[in-house]
């Protein structure tokens, strides 16, 4: 199928994405004065239902096939219709901003395992390598370009007409799909597994873990970030800017991924992402300056670029590019975006009990993939960390 088309569909729905996750929490608390602990309420709601629907995205997808003969590419339609319809809720003040924020998480966690196994079918090593890249690119370039149009919005009080940009979004992308084919193209397995070093299984089960734990942190920095801008001083005009660079900083990491090789197989390149997202995490949100705040959150953004895309490129190998393989992939991430709100509503109520509360849940949560990596270096491979 032809790259824009995937491209552009791609990018005109991240735009909900990055209003969803980080544009609404600057809403509520511009426009209807929410505190942190409202805010992560909501993105706990929010999260809950992105698991529910993620997990039920591959299922609902075959029955309405069998029962239906609705396509993939039906399905993709369906759910941009709906998106366009919750963002008019808008309009109707607190209550629908809520409820718009709730049925757009279901909208994301219904797309993106659909787009996944377009983006990854019948793409092999390389290939799917940079298919992945630039669909990653796409989509983070889109949430961040979000969250900077807001300023404008915000300083003149209208925050919430960001939300009805999903309209005409939604419409072009439904034109667009004309141009996908009914079902993601074969992923033929024989191929799939050439293309697999031993260690990519181990390495996969290690994510499992630090995907949903890396976004206890993203789902945490979204909420309080409105708050952390506010309190440096920074002004109005140019706080979704600058609460923004960890997203751009996310992407040119993935970008760089993308083209490189170096990181494959390696175990020290996810302990690399680990550290850069737990640093840069406990960096923002106790910089005593703006200077300070923007060195976290590009650290930050870098180490979830290496996590982030590293677990993708390994579901999808080791998934066979399948919808569910996207699915599940959707849904570590949701875990992670429940219990980010419930770890940060659990901490004190300053930054530095905020940081130790969630860096040790972090650290908890990412246990299970040091047992993973010792138990690849002494059942199977040795004790020498190579590239495949």
């Amino acid at each position: 199928m032809p790259m824009w088309a995937l491209l552009g569909v791609t990018w005109l729905n991240s735009l909900g994405s990055g209003i969803l996750w980080s544009g609404v929490p600057f809403v509520t608390e511009r426009q209807y004065g929410f505190t942190e602990r409202q805010n992560l309420l909501l993105a706990l709601v929010e999260s809950v239902i992105y698991v529910a629907m993620a997990m039920s995205a591959g299922p609902l997808v075959r029955w309405l096939g069998r029962r239906f003969e609705v396509t993939p590419r039906g399905w993709l339609g369906g759910v941009m219709w709906v998106q366009a319809a919750a963002s008019l809720l808008s309009l109707t003040g607190e209550a629908g901003v809520v409820a718009a924020a709730c049925i757009m998480s279901a909208v994301g966690a219904a797309l993106w395992p659909v787009m996944e196994s377009y983006v990854a079918s019948g793409r092999h090593g390389r290939e799917m390598r940079r298919a992945l890249g630039a669909f990653n690119v796409t989509w983070m370039s889109a949430t961040g370009i979000a969250l900077v149009g807001m300023g404008p919005l915000m300083a003149r009080g209208d925050p919430n007409l960001a939300l009805l940009a999903l309209i005409p979004a939604s419409g072009i992308s439904v034109l667009v799909l004309s141009a996908f084919p009914e079902r993601p193209a074969d992923h033929a397995p024989e191929q799939a597994h050439a293309h697999l070093a031993p260690q990519y299984p181990f390495l996969l089960r290690a994510t499992r873990w630090v995907v949903p734990t890396s976004y206890v942190f993203v789902s945490v920095i979204g909420p309080v970030l409105p708050f952390l801008v506010r309190d440096l001083g920074i002004e109005e005009g140019m706080r979704t800017l600058v609460a923004s660079l960890w997203m751009f900083a996310r992407m040119l990491t993935v970008a760089l991924l993308a083209t490189r090789t170096f990181w494959h197989g390696r175990w020290s390149a996810l302990a690399a992402g680990v550290l850069l997202l737990v640093g840069g995490f406990a960096l923002a949100v106790l910089a005593p300056s703006a200077t300070l705040l923007v060195a976290g959150l590009c650290a930050f953004g870098a180490g979830h670029g290496i996590i982030y895309y590293s677990s993708l490129y390994y579901a999808m190998a080791v998934g066979g590019a399948e919808v569910d393989a996207g699915g599940r992939f959707e849904a570590l991430i949701g875990l992670g975006y429940v219990a980010g709100p419930l770890v940060g509503m659990a901490a004190a109520t300053s930054s530095a009990g905020l940081a130790l509360t969630i860096c040790g849940a972090g650290a908890v949560g990412m246990a299970p993939a040091v047992l993973a990596w010792r138990a690849w270096r002494v059942r199977a491979f040795g004790s020498v960390d190579r590239a495949a």
